[in-house]
C-alpha cells in the first residue's frame, strides 16, 4: 500500500509546478526581450531602427497569445481555481439535498400506493351500487348507436 502524500508535500509539488510552468516561461520571456533591447542598443543607428521594427513586428504578429491575452490566461486560470473551490464548497449541501429528495420521493411513493390501494378497496365495497344506479339509465338502442357509428 503507498503511503498517502502530506499536505507539505501537496504544497511543494504545487510550488515546483508553479515555478516550472509559469515562473520559467515569464523569465525566458523577459530574458529574450532584454537581450533583444541588448543587441539593438549596440548596432548602429541605422541598423538599430530596421533591426527593432523587424523584431518588434514579428514579436507582435507572430506572438500575440504572449502579448494581448496574457490578462485573459491568468484569469481563465483563477476561474478554473475558484470553480474547484466552489465545486468542493457545495459537495456537501448538494449531497443533503440529493438525500432530501430521495427520502421524499420515497415517502410520496408509498403514499400514492396506499391511496391507490384504499381506492381500489373502496371501489371494491361499493361495486353493488353500480348495479342498483343504473337503474335510472335511459335503456340504451343498438340499432341507433349502430346507425350513427356507420356514418
Amino acid at each position: 500500500m503507498i503511503p498517502s502524500p502530506t499536505k507539505q508535500e501537496y504544497v511543494r509539488q504545487h510550488r515546483r509546478e508553479t515555478l516550472v510552468y509559469l515562473i520559467v516561461p515569464l523569465l525566458v520571456t523577459i530574458f529574450i526581450v532584454l537581450l533583444g533591447i541588448a543587441a539593438v542598443l549596440l548596432l548602429p543607428r541605422q541598423l538599430q531602427v530596421g533591426l527593432l521594427a523587424d523584431w518588434m513586428a514579428t514579436v507582435m504578429i507572430f506572438c500575440p497569445s504572449l502579448i494581448c491575452t496574457t490578462v485573459v490566461c491568468i484569469g481563465l486560470i483563477l476561474a478554473v481555481v475558484l470553480m474547484g473551490r466552489a465545486n468542493r464548497a457545495a459537495l456537501r449541501p448538494l449531497q443533503k439535498v440529493n438525500e432530501l429528495a430521495e427520502s421524499v420521493a420515497d415517502r410520496t411513493a408509498k403514499a400514492a400506493g396506499s391511496v391507490n390501494s384504499a381506492t381500489v378497496n373502496a371501489a371494491s365495497r361499493f361495486a353493488f351500487l353500480d348495479r342498483m344506479l343504473n337503474i335510472f339509465e335511459l335503456p340504451v338502442d343498438d340499432k341507433d348507436t349502430k346507425e350513427n357509428h356507420h356514418d
